[in-house]
């Protein structure tokens, strides 16, 4: 249990191990309670789980960018995957066509596009050392895929998706900046909470909208 507890520093802001060491990377989790807090408004049937799971992002990265090891590492991507399989299961509720079978092969279709974006990005990493996590482009290749499917069926829906699927980028390179850019001053990673809370919420929203086509 030790090696889980010790300390990490894998951020530009970080300077030591203390609480308070990423005050800006810490105050931006407040991105995934407003995005949460946003969504709970909706009051559509879908609307509190996705509110709940976007709290529990910000929790997470709160507890990371305040404790710092391991641990809190784990709950933090432990959040963003509960995210990520929640919105893949029940993203088909917005396809006239969907179905139960229709939300497990969702699942498993974001399983895949993820471990095959990591493979990729393993293969180009000796080349690339800055490439991002294959959880984030599979991801991303799913959000993607999602907009496309629901565009027939819920236009209004997949006008957020396709919000999401332009901003994600963006939030992925700030990401990918914060040590890059780290000896010229620079941090970025606060930024990747900003516009990451921007991006769920986008997604959330998307998924909450309904149509006379759409199922509960």
């Amino acid at each position: 249990m030790g090696t889980w507890l010790n300390p990490v520093d894998i951020y530009c802001e970080r300077l030591d191990a203390s609480f308070w060491s990423e005050p800006i990377n810490a105050i931006t989790n407040l991105a995934f309670i407003i995005a949460g807090w946003l969504i709970w408004r909706i009051r559509s049937p879908r609307s509190g789980l996705m509110a709940i799971l976007l709290i529990l992002i910000g929790l997470g990265s709160f507890s990371f960018h305040t404790f710092a090891n391991r641990l809190t590492g784990l709950l933090d991507v432990l959040a963003i995957a509960l995210y990520l399989v929640s919105f893949a299961y029940l993203i088909p509720k917005q396809w006239s066509w969907g179905s139960h079978w229709t939300q497990i092969g969702s699942v498993i279709t974001l399983f895949i596009l993820i471990v095959l974006c990591q493979l990729a990005i393993n293969y180009m990493k000796p080349a690339l050392p800055w490439m991002p996590s294959g959880m984030y482009v599979g991801a991303w290749s799913a959000l993607l895929l999602y907009a496309v499917l629901t565009q027939n069926s819920n236009p209004i829906a997949a006008r957020y998706l396709w919000f999401a699927v332009l901003v994600f980028p963006f939030s992925l390179l700030s990401r990918q900046l914060d040590m890059p850019l780290c000896e010229s001053g620079f941090s970025t990673h606060w930024l990747w909470h900003v516009l990451n809370g921007v991006t769920l919420y986008l997604t959330s929203y998307g998924l909450c909208q309904r149509t006379d086509q759409t199922r509960n």
